[in-house]
C-alpha cells in the first residue's frame, strides 16, 4: 500500500500551505458532521411536531368539551343543592338516584415529556418551544384540577341512596363538596377554553381521528350523562345488596358455597 508522506517544509510559504490544507480538511469534516446532525434533528423535530399536534389536538377537544359542559354541570349542581336545602328543612335526606358528574378526561403530556427527555425539544425554534412549554404547563394544571374535581364529586356521591336522617355534620360536608365542585366546574371551563383557543392558534396538523374529536366537540349537541335531568338516572335503591349477598358465587373469591362448621 502506498502511503502519502508529508513533504518536507523548506520555507514559511510551504508551511502555511500545508497548514491550510489540514485546516480545510478538518473544516470540511466538521461541516459534514454538523450537516448530518442537522438533518438528523430536523427529522426528529418534524416527527415530534406531528405527535405533539395529535396530543395537543386531543387536549383541545377536551377543553372545548368542558366549555360546552359547564351549564349542564351547573344545573346538575343546582339540583343537588335543592335536595340539600330540602333535607336541611325536613331533617330527612330523600331517596337520591345515582347521578353522573364530570367526565374523567386525562390531559396527557406524555409525548411532550418524551420530547424533553430525548433532547428533541431543545431543537425546536425558540418561539415554538416557548409556546409548547406554556401550553403544556396549562395542561398539567387542567389535569390536576380535574383530579381534584373528581374527589369533590366522589364526596357528593354520598348523597345517593335511600331516604335517611340528615344531620348538620353531613350537611356541612356535602355543602363543602358542592362548593368545591362549582369552583372546579368554572375553573375547568375557563382554563379548558383558554387552552383550546391557544392550541388552535398554533395551526398544528392532526390525524383524522384527532380532527374528528375536535369537530365533534365543536359541533355535536352535548349528550353527556351530566346533561340529563337527575330523574332520568337509574335509581340506586338497593342495587348493591345482591352483589354483596352473592359475592361467594363469583371467582376468584370462592369456587363454591361457603364452608360449614362440623356438626352443623
Amino acid at each position: 500500500m502506498e502511503v502519502h508522506k508529508p513533504k518536507p517544509v523548506h520555507n514559511w510559504r510551504e508551511f502555511l500551505r500545508e497548514l491550510g490544507t489540514i485546516a480545510l480538511g478538518v473544516l470540511i469534516a466538521l461541516t459534514a458532521e454538523q450537516t448530518v446532525e442537522w438533518f438528523h434533528w430536523h427529522g426528529k423535530v418534524a416527527e415530534a411536531r406531528i405527535v405533539i399536534g395529535n396530543e395537543l389536538g386531543t387536549a383541545q377537544a377536551r377543553g372545548i368539551e368542558r366549555v360546552r359542559l359547564q351549564d349542564c354541570i351547573e344545573k346538575r349542581l343546582d339540583a343537588l343543592a335543592a335536595i340539600l336545602d330540602q333535607a336541611t328543612r325536613t331533617g330527612l335526606l330523600p331517596p337520591v338516584p345515582q347521578f353522573s358528574g364530570v367526565p374523567f378526561r386525562p390531559f396527557s403530556d406524555d409525548v411532550w415529556q418524551t420530547a424533553v427527555a430525548s433532547d428533541t425539544a431543545t431543537h425546536f425554534p425558540a418561539e415554538e418551544l416557548n409556546n409548547f412549554g406554556n401550553i403544556y404547563a396549562a395542561i398539567r394544571q387542567l389535569r390536576e384540577r380535574n383530579a381534584e374535581e373528581l374527589v369533590a364529586w366522589a364526596d357528593l356521591g354520598a348523597m345517593s341512596g335511600p331516604g335517611r336522617p340528615f344531620d348538620p355534620a353531613t350537611g356541612a360536608t356535602l355543602r363543602a363538596a358542592l362548593s368545591r365542585a362549582r369552583y372546579y366546574n368554572t375553573s375547568m371551563s375557563l382554563y379548558g377554553g383558554q387552552a383550546a383557543r391557544r392550541i388552535g392558534q398554533l395551526g398544528l396538523r392532526h390525524n383524522a381521528a384527532t380532527q374528528a374529536a375536535i369537530d365533534a366537540a365543536v359541533n355535536t349537541q352535548n349528550t353527556a350523562p351530566a346533561c340529563k335531568p337527575l330523574s332520568d338516572q337509574v335509581a340506586l335503591g338497593n342495587w348493591f345488596a345482591p352483589v354483596f349477598r352473592d359475592w361467594q358465587k363469583y371467582p376468584p373469591y370462592s369456587a363454591g358455597p361457603p364452608p360449614t362448621k362440623s356438626g352443623e
